[in-house]
């Protein structure tokens, strides 16, 4: 009779207790289908077998995105522990598995023998349901941090590859701005000679000669740090960094395929994904602070041998009396942990909107500059030639050629970054879109 009063109140209490929201369910703040919208990985963006080689090295031996991964793999082995606590503890033995007592010479003797023990909590206001729930949504955040990390290793692997090829290119160019300069510098000695210059001509064009040696060096030290960089995300030491030259920006990018991407893609963001987790589990956990108000019912029994083979069961009813205090105090630290993480979940998204806009918003700037930089480059490059011819024909001074070059270099610089922003950009564009299917 015992038993059959205990499941009748357990009964009873559940039916409180689905009327007190304990078992409530969180609903995802994505009303629309997301379903539909289909990512593309990076090997439909990024255009180069170059590049897709080093992303696949730094997929494969990444150590940051292998720590993610067993993080993912913790989190699952405690969703797997929370869905086991629906079943009955059972232990071997108990605090006193044997006792015996009795007299040497004969007398009385007395033996009690315990061999297991179990205890069961029935799951009336929730408790386990929740617990479940929220190591469900803690998963779910893990798998997408491993999926925000894998993102952000292909997004550095390609704007680094790209930072590089924009470092060759603007070397190159500092090469042969320095050859000129050198070239210049030989003739004006020869003009220093025959009298049609004089020393300071000389030593303003060694000293424009210099200016484009040691930028080439500085550019130099750029690459070479960028270049460790690269084998920092490949946890490759030594091996070089292969990659192809700075081509035209339509051969490395498809642009297009990054105009068809659905804007809604943001919201289904690894990390919009991981701070909607975050909410849902803060969700579960006011659930769970307000089951922990209620009582808990646990049955609980022992088998053993005393004399003759004995069990037993017995039922439990503890109330939360004199730690309802703590109880309430952490529910309304619950309520307000969930109130905090709406408003991280609404900041997320809205900062994933807006790295969306700059990134596009800097893609068509730099698009619609690329024909302007080019004409700028090749009216420098007349202008100096012209002002070489004057100079030549003794008619135009060393100062103009000076700055003549000066300005011809900076257009050619100018150029090439503009393209490497670029590209710069459509890797942060691929970020704040989510990664990729991949």
């Amino acid at each position: 009779m015992k038993h059959i009063s205990i499941v009748i109140v357990a009964a009873i209490l559940s039916l409180s207790a689905t009327s007190c929201g304990l078992y409530g369910k969180w609903h995802s703040r994505n009303s629309e289908d997301l379903a539909s919208i289909e990512l593309p990985s990076y090997k439909e963006i990024f255009f180069e077998s170059e590049l897709h080689a080093l992303i696949d090295t730094a997929l494969a031996r990444n150590y940051d995105l292998k720590m993610a991964h067993e993080r993912v793999a913790q989190a699952d082995s405690r969703l797997k522990a929370a869905r086991l606590a629906y079943l009955p503890h059972l232990f071997a033995g108990s605090d006193q598995a044997a006792t015996y007592t009795g007299n040497l010479r004969g007398g009385n003797e007395a033996g009690a023998f315990n061999f297991a023990s179990a205890s069961w909590e029935i799951d009336i206001f929730g408790r386990l349901t929740n617990r479940k729930r929220i190591a469900k949504a803690s998963l779910d955040e893990m798998r997408d941090y491993e999926q925000a990390v894998r993102s952000e290793l292909i997004a550095a692997v390609a704007g680094l590859y790209f930072k590089l090829q924009t470092l060759d290119a603007q070397i190159e160019a500092a090469d042969s701005a320095e050859v000129n300069r050198h070239k210049s510098y030989i003739t004006m000695g020869y003009f220093k000679e025959s009298g049609r210059a004089d020393e300071a001509a000389v030593a303003n064009f060694e000293a424009s000669w210099m200016q484009a040696r040691t930028y080439a060096k500085d550019l130099r030290l750029l690459r070479s740090e960028s270049e460790n960089a690269m084998r920092l995300l490949l946890c490759k030491e030594d091996d070089p960094v292969i990659r192809g030259k700075m081509k035209d920006y339509h051969e490395a990018i498809n642009s297009a395929k990054m105009d068809s991407i659905d804007i809604r893609a943001v919201r289904i963001r690894p990390d919009v994904r991981a701070a909607e987790d975050r909410l849902a589990g803060a969700f579960y956990n006011v659930n769970l602070a307000r089951a922990n108000c209620c009582p808990s019912i646990t049955i609980s029994g022992t088998l053993g041998w005393s004399g003759s083979f004995i069990y037993g069961a017995v039922g439990g009813l503890l109330q939360p009396i004199f730690n309802s205090g703590l109880n309430i105090s952490q529910l309304k630290v619950s309520k307000s942990q969930f109130a905090e993480l709406e408003m991280d979940y609404a900041g997320t998204l809205l900062k994933a909107g807006n790295e969306v806009n700059d990134a596009m918003a800097v893609i068509k700037t730099r698009i619609s500059e690329i024909e302007d930089f080019s004409t700028r480059v090749r009216a420098m490059r007349r202008a100096l030639e012209a002002t070489q011819l004057k100079m030549n024909l003794g008619r135009g001074t060393y100062l103009e050629v000076l700055t003549a070059q000066n300005e011809q270099f900076a257009a050619c610089i100018d150029e090439i970054q503009n393209l490497g922003e670029i590209r710069e950009a459509c890797v942060k564009l691929y970020l704040a879109l989510g990664g990729g299917k991949d």
